[in-house]
């Protein structure tokens, strides 16, 4: 369904690898505004890398059953006309992905489209653009979730090119990290995967403003800018620099912490304190690729495209 006027209220839906997000938004005086924000931790990727088939499993479907009835709740008293769900991350790979889909529309009466990773990168892109009114400036954007990280380069003209890669901070937690904390030998191991995924995927790094996205990202710039609750806004998190230096002083502090001791940390979600020493490892082998000492961050991500796309803002967009 789409809006009937522009003004209306839209509600977008991600369920990712590691979380459920909402958006409830309306569109005034051609910019997206913000009416709602929230995410829930559910946990699909845990244990999807189990000997047996690659499934969800029925404890996370169940977790994400109960966010997105929370989800439906919220957006019936926004009032929000427009719904679209999105499913990314592990959800795509799942062998019973279409059983899970028909679950949710049937519990929760929310409509859920499984995106590949290249139109996932595509709606980042739009929402990444648009929040940081970059207009047709070229950039690189990496968006880490859970399962995977997707990455987009959109140049001044033409088309974008997008690529899903599989780097994960939650699967790359759970198969690389086995004590609490880390050793460092693990740690080792997950960054040589992760600069071995980069090279056979990407080849060359992009010659481009680099900017990233994803909650592992907003996190470490809260983490490193002293951000903490109401501050953590699009207003206040996009265009900030996320510095290489500093990203890597406070990773070297926080892989020695155990979980407990990580979760009180400053700007850190509770429920992120386990991912976070392999997604952060992530993003500093992603700058190092890319011979950056710096990234651009941004807040707007794949839930302002999705909206954007249905309102169909930057329409040039919509073919590779």
């Amino acid at each position: 369904m789409t809006p009937k006027r522009s003004s209306d209220r839209m509600a977008s839906i991600d369920l990712g690898s590691h979380t459920a997000r909402l958006l409830v938004a309306r569109w005034e005086a051609g910019r997206l505004h913000s009416l709602m924000r929230k995410r829930v931790y559910t946990r699909l990727a845990k244990d999807f890398e189990s000997p047996e088939a690659m499934i969800l499993k029925p404890a996370a479907i169940e977790r994400a059953l109960k966010a997105l009835e929370e989800f439906r709740a919220d957006i019936e008293r926004t009032g929000a006309r427009t719904i679209k769900g999105i499913a990314t991350g592990v959800v795509r790979a799942a062998a019973n992905r279409n059983r899970f889909i028909d679950l949710v529309r049937e519990k929760t009466g929310i409509p859920i489209e499984i995106v590949s990773g290249e139109e996932e990168a595509r709606l980042t892109g739009l929402g990444i653009r648009h929040g940081l009114q970059l207009g047709d400036r070229p950039f690189t954007a990496f968006d880490l979730g859970g399962g995977t990280t997707e990455f987009l380069r959109v140049p001044r003209q033409g088309p974008f090119r997008a690529m899903s890669l599989p780097l994960g901070a939650m699967i790359y937690t759970q198969r690389h990290l086995f004590t609490d904390p880390p050793t460092p030998g693990q740690m080792e191991n997950l960054k040589r995967e992760a600069r071995e995924v980069l090279f056979s995927f990407l080849g060359a790094p992009w010659d481009t403003m680099l900017v990233g996205t994803g909650g592992t990202v907003t996190t470490l710039a809260a983490m490193v800018h002293g951000m903490e609750g109401a501050g953590i806004s699009p207003e206040r998190m996009n265009g900030l620099s996320l510095r290489l230096d500093p990203l890597e002083v406070l990773l070297a502090r926080v892989e020695k912490m155990p979980v407990a001791e990580r979760a009180a940390l400053p700007g850190l979600d509770p429920g992120r304190a386990d991912v976070l020493p392999a997604g952060g490892a992530v993003v500093t082998e992603i700058l190092h690729f890319f011979h950056c000492s710096e990234m651009m961050v941004s807040l707007s991500d794949l839930l302002e495209g999705t909206l954007l796309d249905l309102l169909g803002v930057f329409p040039e967009t919509r073919s590779f």
